[in-house]
């Protein structure tokens, strides 16, 4: 797939959902102190601001920090109308935003489920309807969804819920990247492992209140927050790696960020061809 954005990368209009922490907040610094304009879809566009005053960050007058709730149809295309009256245009849109859920199925109550949705799919579509028309219109653009390898693997059960709305994430940009590819605007999935962020110990990391003690769920909840701080993903790597994707010439269809994320994205497709070929038969002895 083939970059569409000729611009440089100072001239470049980026969109970021979930800014306020993690890898959104080290992108938005990145891309400051590079000179470029962003805007900053944000609950707490103070709180984003004060954080990038501490790390020093340069060129704040080039951020547009909004506060949006991405649920909210109408918040995010009055975020889009904002972005364009002060940037004029958009040219990278980064669906950054999400946060986690853990139970079991039988543990996951409805409002759980829609809560979820609400933020990793439908918030997803709605920062997609809303600026795809510009994309296509100036026939450039570039579109990052952050995925993550739960959207084609499992950690063992009892994550079903955010594991499928990863899922359908990986389901919508694969459709969106043949969409818009006759308006040369690029659709990019990346696949992240684990991340050294405050995403299980801070505010974007839900338990089910209905536990159900034969799961043993808060095992699975202790291990999450003992090993959280340790895991591999450097945020600022993957901030870099993002920044440089947008002045790439060559683009991938999808990318896997971090060495647990390659591991397990290749034994996953391994297994998946392995049991293919063993089933051959059987599959091909439903045609007519």
């Amino acid at each position: 797939m083939e970059s569409i954005n000729n611009n440089n990368s100072q001239d470049k209009v980026w969109y970021i959902t979930g800014t306020s922490t993690g890898i959104g907040l080290d992108l938005l610094e990145l891309l400051l102190n590079n000179g470029n304009r962003v805007t900053a879809i944000t609950r707490s566009p103070d709180q984003t601001i004060d954080e990038l005053k501490k790390k020093g960050t340069k060129n704040l007058d080039k951020l547009l920090a909004i506060k949006t709730d991405i649920t909210n149809d109408e918040s995010v295309k009055e975020s889009i109308k904002k972005t364009i009256q002060e940037h004029g245009r958009i040219d990278v849109v980064v669906n950054n935003s999400g946060y986690g859920l853990l139970g079991a199925v039988e543990e996951l109550s409805a409002e759980d489920i829609q809560k979820i949705y609400a933020v990793n799919v439908f918030g997803v579509y709605n920062v997609l309807r809303h600026t795809t028309p510009y994309l296509r219109a100036q026939r450039s653009g570039l579109i990052l969804n952050i995925s993550s390898y739960l959207g084609y693997s499992t950690i063992g059960g009892k994550y079903s819920a955010y594991e499928s709305t990863k899922h359908a994430l990986n389901g919508i940009t694969l459709s969106l990247q043949k969409e818009l590819e006759p308006f040369n605007v690029s659709v990019v999935l990346i696949g992240l492992g684990g991340v050294r962020t405050s995403f299980v110990n801070g505010g974007n990391f839900a338990v089910t209140k209905n536990l159900i003690e034969e799961y043993n769920t808060n095992q699975l909840i202790e291990m999450f927050k003992k090993y959280s701080p340790f895991a591999k993903g450097d945020p600022v790597k993957v901030a870099q790696t993002i920044y440089n994707l947008s002045n790439s010439s060559k683009l991938p269809v999808s990318l896997d960020l971090g060495s647990d994320s390659y591991q397990i994205a290749k034994a996953t497709f391994e297994n998946r061809l392995k049991g293919v070929e063993e089933n051959h038969q059987l599959t091909l002895s439903t045609d007519f």
